[in-house]
């Protein structure tokens, strides 16, 4: 569920950047390095929510960037819990909410601010994308669709076709951006709640966007600044894939029930059921030919978890 605003004082600060860390240690490291190396010529706070990872990242995070705000969770209480914690304190007049596995490589803040700045109706904001070899990523600028949905379960969804589809890259309102970098206006929490908890991992910024037009804010895509991407570090990990893979499970059914009408809801639980069943078949013939498991995407023990999670959750549809 969605929590109320938590703000009774005016902001104090341009900005506050709010950065969550799970297992991420070095990455986390090089990201805070790259906004405090890159932030100039404004105000700003640092405030990281360490989602009790393993890997020493807290202590690390602590010793290194003494100025930051540092919330220690006592458990990975998942991305939007997370950064609703961080969100709750800021006293910016904008908020970035940036991934871990994120780096700055220029003064994209200050850009990204100034351009608020000119239009008072934009709430959301983000820069283009760009990965290791700084290539551009491409993003979803529009809502997902059942059907969308459906191809992304069989495999089928086009991310070139997404290039395609966003076409060249001019500054305009959208319907939705990535997570990876937001840029939002610390009104925008007082006027539609902070992030839906239920969401544990993935889906949260679709969730925060529909919410947000939904009150008449815009949402600008902007890419005359760039913000490089190393995509899914944190999810990609061997030691939390599976639990990502159940966690991402869930968010999905959540937000089908949220958005989609019940008909959508059955064809796509009938859609992922028939795809884990397969999983499962595969994976234990694999098994009988003496082929070891490659890792949790391809466990058939965790593709019937799957199986067990669609089960328990209840088709009804949220309202929005």
């Amino acid at each position: 569920m969605t929590s109320p605003h938590p703000y009774d004082e005016a902001p104090e600060l341009d900005l506050s950047v709010v950065v969550v860390s799970f297992n991420t240690r070095q990455l986390t490291l090089e990201a805070l390095t790259s906004i405090c190396k890159h932030t100039q010529s404004m105000s700003y706070e640092l405030i990281v929510i360490d989602n009790n990872s393993s890997d020493d990242s807290a202590d690390a995070i602590a010793r290194e960037f003494p100025q930051a705000t540092l919330i220690r969770n006592d458990a990975n209480k998942g991305f939007s819990a997370a950064a609703n914690a961080g969100f709750r304190i800021c006293k910016g007049r904008y908020v970035v909410l940036f991934n871990s596995d994120a780096q700055l490589i220029e003064n994209s803040f200050k850009k990204m601010k100034e351009f608020l700045d000119g239009y008072p109706d934009g709430f959301i904001l983000s820069p283009q994308i760009i990965d290791g070899n700084d290539r551009p990523v491409p993003m979803r600028l529009w809502d997902i669709t059942p059907f969308d949905s459906i191809l992304k379960i069989i495999g089928r969804y086009s991310v070139a076709e997404e290039a395609k589809r966003m076409g060249p890259p001019l500054t305009r309102t959208v319907k939705a951006v990535g997570g990876s970098c937001l840029m939002m206006r610390r009104d925008l929490f007082a006027s539609i709640g902070l992030m839906d908890e239920q969401f544990f991992l993935y889906n949260e910024e679709d969730d925060l966007c529909r919410r947000a037009r939904k009150r008449g804010h815009k949402i600008f895509y902007y890419p005359e600044t760039s913000v490089r991407h190393l995509h899914s570090q944190s999810a990609s990990r061997p030691q939390s894939r599976a639990l990502v893979i159940c966690k991402a499970y869930q968010s999905d059914l959540r937000f089908f029930k949220k958005y989609y009408s019940l008909f959508w809801n059955l064809l796509l639980r009938l859609a992922y059921k028939t795809v884990f069943t397969l999983a499962v078949v595969k994976s234990t013939f694999r098994r009988i030919r003496g082929i070891p498991c490659s890792g949790a995407d391809d466990s058939a023990r965790l593709k019937m978890r799957l199986l067990m999670i669609c089960a328990s959750e209840m088709v009804r549809r949220n309202d929005p």
